[in-house]
């Protein structure tokens, strides 16, 4: 009988334990989501691949046309089209930095107000990973959420610590999570990731 009893309170005790774990795990994907902010402006990458996949005209009909027309290409069209492939890049750079003079001269100023050694007394890492892992991954190449790739950063100190401090696109601003030693650590611990 104490047996009966013992197996009913073991499998009574793991339900509750896999009620809590749900909830828990219900929890951890909700501030996730709310902490990154979320992605409904923007297109993802499978909604892109469907509409680049669609045309207005009936697949024979692009193949009539195909054959009607000779390969044609000069050499001046296939330039022009390897000058427009290498643009994104360049506009991807540009919004990269892209911040305002009022808010690279704020960045200026947290920079110079800061104390050499309040920024050594933080632990950066251990930031980065509480606050900035969830989109960018422990090494800072994860890219969730539309996060940038922070070993591809190019970006200097002033920048770093005006997207930190204002946010940027989904980022979350963290003038008011974080001091501003703790920015000033985690834009220098960032730039390490390079």
């Amino acid at each position: 009988m104490l047996d009966k009893l013992r197996n009913k309170n073991y499998f009574r005790s793991k339900e509750i334990i896999m009620t809590h774990m749900k909830k828990l795990i219900c929890l951890v994907l909700m501030f996730s989501i709310l902490s990154c902010g979320n992605n409904t402006s923007k297109e993802t990458p499978t909604e892109t691949k469907v509409e680049s996949m669609v045309t207005d005209e009936a697949p024979e009909e692009v193949e009539e046309e195909n054959e009607a027309e000779p390969d044609a290409e000069t050499d001046a069209e296939v330039d022009a089209e390897s000058e427009e492939d290498t643009e994104p890049e360049a506009t991807e750079e540009a919004e990269e930095t892209a911040m305002t003079p009022e808010q690279i001269a704020k960045a200026e100023s947290i920079i110079a107000s800061v104390d050499k050694a309040a920024i050594e007394a933080v632990d950066a890492k251990k930031l980065f990973r509480m606050h900035c892992a969830i989109c960018h991954g422990f090494k800072g190449n994860m890219k969730v959420n539309g996060a940038k790739d922070l070993t591809k950063s190019t970006i200097d100190l002033k920048d770093a610590v005006a997207q930190v401090y204002f946010g940027k696109g989904l980022m979350t601003p963290y003038k008011d999570v974080l001091k501003e030693e703790e920015i000033v650590a985690l834009s220098k611990y960032a730039e390490t990731l390079r």
